[in-house]
């Protein structure tokens, strides 16, 4: 810390030149500071040091860091701060470059002693321009009250030193580099001493010096030269210092101590001589020319073989333009009889030389095609794409590919297939007439869609015969239910009208489960998931599928401990299995064992297991069957919409792709694995859900226990006769019912003053969607609970986040029953 005595007189501001007069002159009452009298010796002592001196200095005193500088610092500052820096805080002042400056200062005021800065890139704004400025200081800790009450600096505007220093390092760097990459040997040679004081890294690598060799003698730089050169070269060097030359040149060879090998130097110096013209240093640059030398003699050596040589040239020549003869002739038979077009034209794509396949080709003489461009042929539609590859290639393309069409002599086009490279100024091509493999890809390309049509009427073929007869029995016996109960009520009888009605809601039910595989295999069904514990759900069903496989088959559920939730459609996932146990049972007519079984799954990458899955954690069903199996054909079509291997009326080929699409709208996949004769293992993979299992029960129980108490229900349906069926029941179990035949009408409803606790809603409204009535009515009605009715999940019906909370859904057909506890689950909620 610094620590200086004076005495503490009130003329400790005195003298300072034009900073000791602003200081004098300066308010310091309404500062921190307070009146100069009053000021800590320490500041008073380092004030005074700091006016009084040539140096540039600098203090920041207190909590505040007021400011007090010389007038060599002034000098430094700029307009944009002097003269009002005196006094003001210093990071007020500095703030463009407190985060330099700031921590180290920072670090004296905390107590942690001098620092100091060399070259310190500090940019700072002077003069209205930010200047790159280098600076070095030092920040020293000025006592006050046994701790530090301020900064004391000390420092120099070094910008011009230091980016001289750089260009000089950068200039040393750039010779010593242009020395490595020319393989040249820097020297310097005090002649007064016979020293080599200075010798550059490549000097000692020509010389095969280690790199730490220290200074050599003249004596050890004539031991390195060859014997047979030591003589006459000593003397020139000699010869060349004794002289008043300025120059020296030399070449001679020397034996590397580094490996004893020979090599060729060649020398250029500089002698410079003192004023007496007595030489008094050399300074040079050796070049390794060993390769040059040698070339230069192989090309004497040359020269005389050359002359041997000649004779025998001549001889050879004379047998050479023989063969060039034969060469040129060849070449011209293979020019006129190759079926590839061949071409030479100029950068401008201007025709100079055609071989005879043109005229074969298209029908036009050499003459008419010639000394011209191609746009002539061209057919229009192609938009000019030869010329357009031709200017490419006269600019800097080095190759060109492309297909266009030539018009024939006839008025017909051929298509040719271009293959161009430029070479100096013209460039050469190569075309084939491709017009027959482009028929033919054509013809391909036609047959390949009427087999794809052929393939869709097939499948059409395979859904009327299964849909079809399906529906039809099933309408059969719907309308013969009710033909036969509309006889009865007409005879005023009562016998038998509930096996009617019984026997006709079968029918439809089974109708209405026959849409929903059609909608499913679509991936349209109308999803609502849940977080679901599979293994549980398998259980539930343990009863239900031993009924339904019968005795002969033995039935084992294998799930996995700490199996991971996930998110689907439970009853579409209850719909999956039972339809996999039931095709499994059809497999073993004679008895077998069925297994479901339960497991994690952690998907890496793509596997064959499911090539289709995404990289994630999913839960695995499998089913496995010890029945017939499958072939591999059937295996890889088992999941192909409406591919059955039963009867016309046993199947609609629906069940595996219902399955399949349903895995696969969960954002999972299934697959199957067969053999013939050693059964079949499907296995259904879906997303784990980390959310909490969904529990429902207590709400249910509650909706059962719940009576309508004169809850107002809107209804709003686009078909009268559902509309009036829902109204009913609704009524009938007490509540208040509005009704609306479309969006626009339920909200004019909505906007009046009427109570309204649910809004019963189809999706599928003209115009105005069910969603879109539902946000509107809740813009109005906040918290509002909504139950929305469909029969087709339109894309908006099945897209993520349709569902908010307070909002449900149920899909057509549905049983009175089913919409009474929904309905009553929603409003006692």
């Amino acid at each position: 810390m610094l620590k200086i005595s004076v005495p503490s007189s009130a003329d400790f501001l005195a003298g300072g030149g034009e900073m000791g007069a602003l200081m004098r002159g300066h308010d310091w009452s309404h500062t921190p500071l307070g009146r100069p009298a009053n000021w800590p010796q320490s500041l008073r002592t380092a004030v005074r040091l700091v006016l009084n001196t040539n140096h540039p200095m600098f203090i920041w005193w207190g909590r505040h860091l007021v400011q007090f500088y010389n007038d060599a610092y002034r000098q430094t500052m700029g307009p944009e701060r002097h003269p009002h820096a005196l006094g003001q805080g210093g990071r007020e002042c500095w703030a463009e470059i407190w985060d330099i400056i700031g921590p180290q200062i920072d670090q004296v005021m905390d107590g942690g002693g001098a620092t100091w800065h060399e070259n310190q890139l500090v940019p700072v704004t002077r003069h209205g321009r930010l200047e790159q400025v280098y600076w070095t200081y030092g920040f020293s800790p000025i006592d006050e009250d046994d701790g530090v009450g301020g900064v004391l600096v000390v420092c120099r505007d070094v910008t011009k030193d230091y980016l001289s220093s750089l260009a000089l390092r950068d200039r040393e760097a750039e010779l010593a580099r242009v020395q490595q990459v020319g393989r040249i040997g820097g020297l310097e040679v005090d002649l007064r001493t016979g020293f080599h004081n200075r010798r550059s890294p490549e000097y000692l690598l020509i010389h095969g010096l280690p790199a730490d060799a220290a200074r050599e003698s003249h004596e050890d730089w004539v031991r390195r030269i060859h014997p047979e050169d030591r003589e006459a070269t000593e003397n020139k060097f000699r010869d060349a210092i004794a002289s008043q030359v300025r120059d020296y040149t030399a070449q001679y060879r020397i034996i590397r101590p580094v490996d004893g090998e020979m090599r060729w130097i060649s020398v250029r110096a500089t002698i410079e001589r003192d004023d007496s013209g007595k030489a008094v240093r050399l300074i040079g640059a050796h070049s390794d020319v060993t390769e040059q030398v040698m070339a230069e003699q192989a090309l004497r050596q040359s020269e005389e073989r050359y002359r041997t040589l000649a004779d025998q040239l001549a001889e050879l020549n004379a047998t050479l333009a023989q063969r060039v003869e034969e060469k040129t002739r060849e070449r011209d038979r293979i020019w006129n009889v190759s079926q590839d077009l061949l071409l030479v034209a100029d950068r401008n794509g201007i025709w100079k030389t055609i071989n005879p396949a043109w005229t074969r080709t298209l029908g036009w003489s050499e003459a008419e095609l010639l000394n011209r461009s191609s746009e002539w042929l061209e057919h229009p539609d192609d938009g000019g794409i030869t010329q357009a590859r031709v200017k490419k290639l006269g600019g800097s393309d080095a190759i060109a590919k492309f297909e266009s069409r030539f018009r024939h002599k006839d008025g017909s086009y051929r298509w040719l297939s271009w293959t161009g490279v430029p070479d100096q100024d013209h460039i050469y091509a190569v075309a084939r007439d491709v017009t027959a493999e482009k028929a033919a890809a054509e013809r391909l390309k036609t047959t390949e869609e009427a087999l794809q049509q052929s393939q869709k009427m097939e499948a059409v073929g395979q859904l009327t015969g299964g849909i079809a007869h399906d529906f039809n029995n099933l309408l059969t016996g719907i309308v013969g239910s009710l033909d036969l109960l509309q006889t009865r009520l007409n005879q005023g009888r009562s016998d038998n009208v509930g096996r009617y009605i019984d026997a006709a809601m079968t029918s439809a039910n089974r109708a209405a489960a026959l849409t929903h595989r059609l909608l499913a295999f679509a991936r349209r069904q109308p999803l609502i998931p849940k977080g679901v514990d599979a293994n549980q759900l398998v259980v539930s069903l343990e009863d239900l599928l031993r009924r339904t496989i019968g005795e002969t088959i033995d039935l084992s559920i294998v799930a996995s401990d700490d199996l991971w939730t996930t998110l689907c459609d439970p009853n579409q996932l209850e719909s999956a299995l039972l339809n996999l146990a039931i095709n499994a049972r059809d497999a073993m007519p004679d008895g077998g064992k069925l297994t479901i079984s339960t497991a994690n799954a952690l998907i890496d990458g793509v596997t064959a297991d499911a090539p289709a899955l995404s990289p994630g954690e999913y839960i695995c069903i499998a089913v496995a069957d010890t029945g017939t199996g499958m072939s591999a054909e059937v295996a890889a079509r088992a999941f192909d919409p409406f591919f059955t291997t039963k009867p016309i009326g046993q199947g609609t080929g629906l069940g595996l792709s219902m399955i399949y699409g349903f895995a696969r709208q969960s954002n999972g996949h299934a697959t199957i694995e067969s053999r013939v004769g050693q059964g079949t293992s499907i296995k259904l993979y879906l997303p784990r859900h980390h959310s909490e299992i969904a529990v429902e029960h207590a709400i249910a129980a509650r909706a059962a226990q719940h009576a309508a108490t004169g809850e107002t229900v809107l209804v709003v349906e686009d078909e009268p006769v559902v509309r009036g069926v829902i109204l009913e029941m609704l009524g009938e179990q007490g509540y208040r019912t509005l009704e609306a035949a479309d969006g626009p009408a339920g909200l004019r409803l909505l906007r009046g003053d009427a109570r309204v606790d649910l809004l019963l809603t189809d999706v599928g409204l003209p115009g105005m969607n069910g969603r879109q009535l539902a946000d509107q009515a809740r813009e109005m009605r906040p918290g509002l609970k909504v139950l929305f009715i469909t029969g087709y999940a339109e894309s908006v019906a099945i897209a993520d986040g349709f569902l908010q909370p307070g909002m449900e859904m149920i899909t057509k057909p549905f049983d009175l029953g089913n919409l009474s506890r929904r309905v009553r689950a929603m409003v006692s909620g």
